[in-house]
């Protein structure tokens, strides 16, 4: 993960838990989509992941490991835009190779004939690195191709193969790297946990779109945006995961930022201008109250950022609080005058 200290001007300025939300942890053995590296030589270890069972694999001789889902009519298959997915992820371990690698964790979705997937912004944990937890966000309630994915295989147009694995998803697959990369053959120890698929949570608010209060110097973004960045469009937020405080499992994903800016997600316990906002840099800024600070990430070359779960004890809250997210963000073209924009913000109502 890289970090980013950003300037103090920072520190001056429903929920919807979807029954379609589904984590395999293994417990008592149990593994619904059937996931497995490949081999025989794996199986359910009952501690020692993240927590308690994990599925190992002890020795996986490949040029890139690859997790994926063979179980059929399992809860990882089927409509993902029906289920309303916002994002997969999973918790992965490298025990031991025998080689340096830096390999990135790609997402693959296919129907049976054509496979569209997503090569990550962030890198298969390194040995000694313990467990460490992956979201990469799927848009599904899009009608064309998301940006930063792309098609394998027998695949109409893009727009029309997204629509067709989107909706009828019949393998889910990791896979160690990018799918067209060439790797050498190593000799893998590693460990799979808490596969998840997550929909939307939370209220989306704060709009830059016209609906809230007049974006700083009429730049306004399109519906259901924030106000419009040099990209030509607002930043959105959402959020998935679970509002279960004990389980702790909510997570964060910003798309349509600038290429490669540091993007800070912060929550506020109160609601500026009444969920409407007030002009802050080039953006709107609605979380208000006492602010606090969940991470700065770096946005990808396709403008998207994420936050994974376990943001709890840095946000600081409780069951029945209740928390706006946004997220501010660089961007050094702006249309107004300022160096910074904010995107649109989401509010959750946590429980137990």
């Amino acid at each position: 993960m890289r970090t980013f200290t950003l300037i103090a001007m920072l520190a001056l300025v429903a929920s919807n838990a979807s029954a379609q939300d589904y984590v395999e942890t293994f417990t008592g053995g149990v593994n619904a989509g059937g996931w497995t590296y490949g081999n025989t030589i794996e199986g359910i270890d009952n501690t020692g992941g993240n927590p308690g069972a994990f599925l190992h694999n002890s020795l996986m001789d490949t040029f890139a490991p690859q997790l994926s889902t063979t179980t059929a009519s399992n809860p990882f298959h089927g409509d993902w835009r029906a289920k309303g997915v916002e994002s997969f992820g999973l918790d992965l371990k490298t025990f031991s190779t025998n080689f340096p690698y830096q390999r990135e964790v790609s997402l693959m979705l296919t129907d049976g004939s054509c496979t569209v997937y997503r090569v990550g912004t962030e890198f298969v944990p390194q040995v000694g690195a313990g467990w460490d937890s992956h979201e990469i966000a799927v848009d599904s309630a899009s009608t064309t191709m998301p940006a930063g994915w792309l098609t394998l295989g027998s695949c109409a147009a893009p727009d029309v193969a997204w629509n067709s694995v989107i909706t009828n998803v019949t393998e889910v697959r990791i896979f160690y790297g990018d799918p067209l990369f060439f790797f050498i053959f190593d000799q893998w120890n590693i460990g799979a946990d808490n596969m998840r698929i997550s929909a939307q949570t939370g209220t989306t608010t704060c709009f830059g779109d016209g609906s809230g209060a007049a974006c700083p110097c009429g730049n306004s973004g399109g519906a259901g945006e924030g106000c419009q960045n040099s990209g030509g469009t607002g930043a959105k937020l959402k959020a998935a995961g679970g509002t279960s405080v004990s389980a702790d499992s909510i997570h964060f994903t910003a798309t349509q930022l600038p290429a490669n800016k540091p993007t800070l997600l912060f929550a506020g316990d109160a609601s500026l201008g009444g969920g409407l906002g007030a002009p802050f840099g080039d953006g709107l800024r609605c979380a208000g109250g006492s602010l606090k600070r969940l991470g700065v990430q770096f946005s990808d070359a396709q403008g998207s950022a994420a936050w994974a779960s376990g943001l709890a004890p840095a946000g600081a809250w409780g069951a029945g609080d209740t928390r706006t997210f946004q997220a501010w963000y660089r961007d050094t073209n702006t249309l107004c005058g300022s160096t910074f924009n904010l995107s649109s913000g989401v509010l959750v109502q946590f429980t137990n």
